[in-house]
């Protein structure tokens, strides 16, 4: 935010040095993209990797409803501990995300039961495979560099939007938290879910799971947008909401051109990171 970058002179270079990194990245995979489209007769084939999946709808409606049933389940026993138990506010947060960790890593156990009942290998489903992981790294730290430039615009013109309609540009509540929060194990808790477990979990489910589903049900554009407005809504954060859409485009769009679910991983994971890095500079300063 202009605010942030005119207060933390540190922030603004930082910021300036990421968004011509990544207008440099935005050339190149355009070029790279104009010379794969090229060379193919068919397009869209060679440019969108992610084949079709042996599951569909119905298997996306029961798996979203049990994790949304699940989620509830926890956040409501999770919240009647605290109260038994009069937690402070600091640990009734470290406990929080301990249990919502617990629950990403079940859920995901779950998949991966899914997944060895019906026989499907998952570095092959999702391009996991060892030979293609370097490889993935880097495209996912290329992708997220490129995607900062379309994010910063899209974060200013929702910002003026946000100002016309009057919703009041407030901070996520884990970044309030983060900032604010004196616990070392809530904060070193909060980095874990945010840098690690949240981006493993939501790639799998909404990119690797969900996307392929509707893809090949309703078509690339239409997932492309149902999938990134659930990911941007799931966050419950009004202000955030249209960057959130705009990340989470870039995110499927990724996994599309590389054929690997690692690249988004990657791509989430330094995302939040960077945020992480810019909240703990702000603490570190204020």
């Amino acid at each position: 935010e202009a605010e942030l970058l005119q207060r933390y002179p540190t922030l603004a270079v930082a910021a300036s040095m990421l968004f011509l990194l990544g207008l440099a990245c935005d050339l190149y995979l355009l070029y790279r993209l104009a010379r794969t489209h090229r060379s193919s007769t068919t397009g869209e084939s060679v440019l969108f990797k992610v084949q079709p999946k042996p599951w569909g709808l119905r298997e996306l409606g029961t798996a979203t409803l049990a994790i949304i049933a699940a989620l509830a389940v926890t956040a409501g026993t999770l919240g009647l501990v605290a109260h038994r138990l009069h937690l402070s506010e600091e640990d009734e947060i470290s406990l929080q995300m301990i249990g919502q960790m617990l629950l990403y890593v079940v859920i995901l156990a779950g998949f991966l039961s899914y997944f060895h009942r019906r026989n499907l290998s998952v570095p092959q489903t999702f391009g996991l495979q060892p030979r293609s992981s370097p490889g993935a790294v880097v495209s996912g730290l290329i992708f997220y560099l490129a995607i900062l430039p379309p994010l910063a615009i899209v974060f200013a013109a929702y910002a003026k939007l946000c100002q016309v309609v009057g919703i009041e540009p407030t901070p996520q509540p884990v970044a309030e938290l983060l900032v604010a929060s004196d616990s070392a194990l809530a904060r070193g808790l909060l980095i874990a879910f945010a840098v690690v477990v949240a981006p493993v979990a939501e790639e799998f489910f909404f990119r690797g799971f969900a996307y392929p589903a509707l893809k090949q049900c309703w078509g690339t554009g239409r997932a492309l947008v149902v999938v990134s407005g659930a990911f941007a809504l799931i966050h419950f954060h009004a202000p955030s909401t249209g960057p959130l859409f705009a990340l989470a485009i870039g995110l499927a769009l990724a996994y599309e051109f590389t054929g690997s679910l690692l690249t988004p991983i990657i791509m989430h994971a330094l995302f939040n990171a960077t945020n992480v890095a810019m909240l703990m500079y702000i603490r570190a300063q204020s």
